[in-house]
């Protein structure tokens, strides 16, 4: 595909460090998002080729939660066919989510910890 653009939205600032390590490496283009500063708008600018989440956010109550950030994704027009790779440590989430993951077209999973292998091998396949 070449160079790609990767819009990563989490919680930890060591996590976006980590994915604009391996996103450069790949030759793709990434914008970071702290998870309480990002919003649909946001993410809308960056006219991203892939979407990384991770499920839940240390956000306030107030604030956008990954979930809510991806099934407001799919509703956005501009947003229906980038995929999206949840990448979360919460596990407990995770399978109280699964069902409804499931029926979101083009969601992938990664739970953390995860290779990086791994990794790069699911963004290319998901940009190719």
């Amino acid at each position: 595909m070449g160079r790609a653009r990767v819009t990563v939205i989490n919680d930890s600032e060591e996590f976006l460090d980590l994915m604009r390590e391996v996103l450069q490496a790949l030759g793709h283009e990434m914008t970071g998002m702290q998870a309480v500063k990002a919003s649909l708008d946001d993410v809308l600018r960056t006219s991203p080729d892939l979407l990384i989440v991770d499920l839940n956010l240390a956000n306030p109550p107030q604030q956008m939660s990954g979930w809510e950030l991806i099934v407001l994704a799919r509703s956005e027009e501009k947003l229906t066919k980038v995929p999206i790779i949840v990448c979360t440590a919460d596990i407990w989430e995770l399978r109280k989510r699964q069902d409804d993951l499931a029926r979101i077209a083009d969601v992938h999973v990664l739970e953390k910890p995860f290779e990086v292998a791994e990794l790069h091998g699911l963004i290319e396949r998901l940009l190719a």
